[in-house]
């Protein structure tokens, strides 16, 4: 069982790299903040289910972490149609309708987007299913081991390999139609 010290040291030197994995989950501050928020008194409250055993507290936070986010997609879901008039929270007056693709529109926002690197990323990670995202996240920027990733996620090995591999030509691909569309 692990001390309240050892807790609160983990917390502390731990809490960016939650931030920067909630942040890349929700995309945006106030859920992100939220989640870790929320993932930290679980990780307090549920304590005593933690066995090193089987894995690193690393990995058992970030599957809480994970977890959360995933229930707080589904309340969201559940309790709120997507209208297309509904203001993108961190995205000061953009709608849905202004995300959805139109060619014009896209090609302009290119453009835009050439001088900057990180956002043409930026950008086409958003592209990419939550899935992908997910592991693409944890494997690439959180620098996590395959074998972390599948028993975080609760996949087989060969299953975080294939996601891994297909998240990379993905996002390959859409920075790529972004550099030459029009």
């Amino acid at each position: 069982m692990l001390e309240r010290t050892e807790l609160e040291r983990f917390v502390e030197q731990y809490a960016d790299k939650a931030y920067w994995f909630a942040f890349g989950l929700s995309r945006n501050e106030p859920d992100a903040r939220e989640l870790v928020q929320a993932a930290f008194v679980k990780l307090f409250d549920c304590v005593d289910a933690y066995d090193p055993g089987l894995g690193t507290l690393e990995n058992w936070f970030l599957t809480i972490l994970r977890n959360i986010h995933l229930d707080f997609v589904r309340r969201a879901e559940r309790r709120h149609g997507i209208s297309l008039d509904m203001p993108i929270l961190g995205m000061e007056g953009l709608t849905v309708a202004d995300t959805l693709p139109d060619r014009r529109d896209q090609a302009l926002l290119d453009r835009l987007e050439r001088n900057e690197t990180g956002e043409r990323v930026r950008a086409a990670m958003e592209e990419l299913t939550p899935m992908l995202r997910e592991v693409l996240i944890l494997v690439d920027m959180e620098g996590l081991r395959y074998e972390q990733v599948a028993d975080m996620l609760g996949c087989p090995l060969n299953t975080i390999r294939s996601r891994i591999v297909r998240a990379r030509l993905t996002l390959k691909e859409r920075l790529l139609e972004k550099e030459v569309a029009p």
